[in-house]
């Protein structure tokens, strides 16, 4: 069968199963990943054994990082710590919207999953008792702007693997020094987008459906299916003693010193850099925390951190049984010759996103086969990363898992949260991919020799 036509069956199916949320994502990817290879032609046995390799592998890769981000988080959430880091974060503007956009856009970064920061902040971000319509804005910025920064800005789990595989002796304080702007930005024309999208929408009213914002989001400290878990009390930030803020900021404090001394004095890898920097976060969070809640905030954020694991590891298995069985070279072989170079980063990447939901697994995926393309050769690493960028932005929907943490979080309707979610997505991707062509016009030419674009 055609690659194409195996891909949109899949890719119906996928969104069949999860828009009736009665299978749970994990097993919705991993029996989408079995159907693929299936109607590739391959047998039942080693399109499993494809899936379980595309698990371990995913597991091995992410296990450390997003345990470690998550367990630092729930340590200073059952702490009442974050709102110290809030507090600290404050931009001296009143519009929650506009302050969690900013927290998600920041916190991303060194927490290594756009989905912790938005349970991190989530409680935070809607008032209890709030009935006013516009409430579910602040999560809607904050889950935009949280995966806007990790999917540009290095050390992240998406940056990693694309600078690894199609530049890996390039500047990643070049690539920062162009994509944080880009990405700033991008967050300011979202957050003026949300403006637009909420303009109708009065300061008062009552919300649909009758639940208050504590019950929609009481549940977002932990397990996304669990019952509501009950905060520590919030510090109150006029009484903030030194101790307590250093305690809040002393496992990022600890992760960016490790970062420092990683590339500059033991002159480590990107993917051994990440993991060290999460260890060392975690163990300075372990260390500074009472001993009666160690343990427990321990085995909490393990619990979360086992869906999300889990979730990500399925869609390794579609990534691992797209490789394997030859669909990705035939989807990128079949563009070649129609399509300008430019734009099959972007086009292949969005792909990915679409059939898998991993913005992770979708840089892995994209960077790999764009690696082995030689794409990677005739193009500069800056606008190459940023087309991938933008196509793990493009269309995230039924597939991504993040989508049905929003989903749940608001209590809005699937058609909401496309509107909210997945359409200022779309917006950030089309911006994000126009810049990346202005860039290789003006700036970045294509260049036949790929060691020229190390210079």
């Amino acid at each position: 069968m055609d690659a194409v036509a195996i891909l949109i069956i899949t890719l119906v199916f996928i969104t069949v199963l999860a828009f009736s949320r009665k299978v749970p994502i994990f097993l919705t990817l991993f029996s989408g990943a079995v159907l693929m290879g299936l109607l590739a032609g391959f047998g039942y046995e080693q399109v499993i054994n494809w899936t379980i390799k595309g698990i371990g592998s995913t597991f091995t890769g992410f296990a450390v990082v997003i345990l470690s981000g998550i367990v630092i988080v729930r340590l200073l959430y059952d702490q009442g710590l974050l709102d110290i880091i809030i507090s600290g974060l404050s931009f001296g503007t009143k519009d929650r919207g506009i302050n969690a956009g900013i927290l998600g856009y920041i916190l991303a970064i060194p927490t290594t999953c756009c989905m912790t920061t938005y349970m991190m902040l989530a409680p935070a971000m809607k008032k209890d008792g709030d009935i006013n319509p516009k409430s579910n804005r602040p999560l809607y910025l904050l889950a935009v702007g949280s995966i806007i920064s990790y999917v540009l800005i290095f050390p992240t789990p998406v940056t990693m693997p694309i600078l690894t595989s199609l530049a890996p002796d390039y500047s990643i304080f070049n690539l920062d020094a162009i994509t944080i702007p880009i990405s700033l930005g991008v967050l300011v024309i979202i957050m003026l987008l949300f403006r637009f999208l909420y303009r109708s929408t009065k300061e008062t009213g009552e919300e649909k459906g009758g639940d208050n914002g504590a019950n929609k989001v009481g549940d977002a400290g932990g397990d996304i299916n669990a019952e509501p878990v009950e905060s520590a009390e919030p510090v109150k930030t006029e009484k903030i003693s030194l101790n307590l803020k250093l305690r809040a900021w002393a496992p990022f404090i600890a992760m960016i010193v490790t970062m420092l001394a990683g590339f500059f004095i033991f002159h480590l890898s990107h993917i051994i850099i990440m993991q060290t920097i999460m260890l060392a976060g975690l163990i300075t969070a372990l260390a500074l925390a009472p001993a009666d809640i160690r343990m427990k905030s321990f085995s909490e954020g393990a619990k979360f951190a086992g869906l999300i694991l889990f979730d990500l590891c399925a869609a390794g298995a579609i990534g691992r049984v797209i490789r394997e069985s030859g669909l990705a070279s035939g989807i990128t072989d079949s563009m070649i010759p129609v399509l300008p170079d430019i734009m099959i980063p972007f086009i292949v990447t969005a792909i990915f996103a679409i059939a898998q939901g991993s913005r992770v697994t979708t840089a892995v995926i994209a960077s790999e086969i764009i690696a082995a393309s030689g794409l990677a050769a005739t193009i500069h690493p800056i606008p190459m990363i940023l087309m991938i960028a933008a196509g793990t932005c493009f269309v995230v929907f039924f597939t991504d898992p993040y989508f049905w943490l929003v989903q749940k979080t608001t209590g809005d309707d699937i058609k909401t949260v496309l509107k909210n979610y997945t359409l200022p997505l779309a917006v950030a991707a089309v911006i994000i991919f126009v810049v990346a062509l202005l860039l290789t016009a003006f700036f970045f030419p294509y260049v036949e020799d790929a060691a020229l674009l190390m210079g």
